[in-house]
């Protein structure tokens, strides 16, 4: 829990916090708290427990953001799940199961050929990558329960559905990222899609799109936001990594002036204001267009934000 964290690693937190180039303890106790917090066992309660094992490696490994819990092996289940099912949708949906399918789960069903989502839902839950967000006596909304396991599923689910270097192109697109060179976000982003196969695109909605996308962003050492709502709507997708929060609209088969309009005319950005000033960041404002004939990005258009 929180207050263990506090008794047991505090020397850790006191020691390298500033060594780290955090500007304040609470900041670095933010950042691990993101990272390797966020189990819930039950939706009466709010407390949540860490990782234990990706917490004791954190400190003993000089204080890196690293997915410890891939070594746990844990991941593969994912690569075997993404072999027989889609399961894409979870990296940015947060599902619902009823009660029912806990009680009833019976493991054996793994060795069948066909899972119902509810139950893959429920198996994900039991193994760790899924946590109770919400529910009450009919059901529980499940979510991740941090950044570590949503980037683990995420780039075991990418590895097993595409076609290619993957690694070099994540590589870049956080370096283009952390530098807001838009014409090279706009290039690594192509590539990524080029990367799945051409039965991948089997619909021509914008949701595709944006799950393929928030994945990429997801698997990137940032802060990931799908569908982040504000007073007036919600952002495709929000990005916050070096000194930028990107704040970004995706069109299929449309324009990306419209996007990026958009993003302006219901002042998605608002809400990011204060962070820019207090962790002196810019805040950029990314529209993008798809072509669902080419299966590539068609136009980038950004602007950034005057922040008075």
């Amino acid at each position: 829990t929180e207050e263990e964290v506090e008794r047991f690693f505090s020397e850790g937190i006191d020691e390298n916090w500033e060594r780290c180039g955090y500007r304040t303890r609470e900041e670095f106790i933010k950042a691990i708290k993101d990272y390797y917090d966020g189990y819930r066992f039950s939706p009466e309660s709010e407390t949540r427990v860490y990782n234990p094992v990706s917490l004791g490696s954190f400190f003993s490994d000089d204080c890196i953001f690293r997915n410890y819990w891939n070594a746990t092996g844990a991941s593969t289940m994912a690569v075997e799940l993404a072999r027989k099912y889609d399961l894409l949708s979870i990296v940015d949906e947060m599902p619902s199961v009823d009660m029912e399918s806990f009680t009833s789960f019976d493991i054996s069903l793994l060795s069948g050929k066909k899972l119902r989502a509810e139950s893959i839902y429920v198996l994900l839950y039991f193994a760790g990558y899924m946590t109770i967000h919400d529910g009450n006596e009919l059901g529980l909304m499940l979510r991740f329960p941090n950044r570590e396991i949503s980037s683990s599923f995420s780039k075991s689910l990418i590895y097993q559905y595409t076609e290619g270097d993957f690694g070099s192109l994540l590589y870049d697109a956080l370096c283009a990222f952390r530098a807001c060179d838009i014409n090279g976000i706009a290039r690594c982003i192509s590539r990524y899609l080029s990367l799945f196969p051409y039965h991948f695109y089997d619909r021509k909605d914008e949701r595709l799109y944006h799950r393929i996308v928030h994945s990429l962003l997801v698997c990137m050492k940032g802060e990931a936001y799908a569908e982040d709502a504000g007073s007036l709507g919600r952002a495709d997708e929000v990005f916050i990594a070096g000194g930028y929060i990107h704040i970004i609209e995706l069109k299929v088969d449309g324009s990306a002036a419209e996007a990026l309009e958009q993003i302006k005319h219901r002042h998605y950005a608002d809400k990011y204001i204060q962070r820019a000033r207090e962790e002196n960041r810019k805040i950029v404002l990314i529209g993008m267009s798809f072509s669902s004939k080419e299966r590539d990005v068609s136009e980038c258009l950004y602007e950034e934000l005057e922040i008075q």
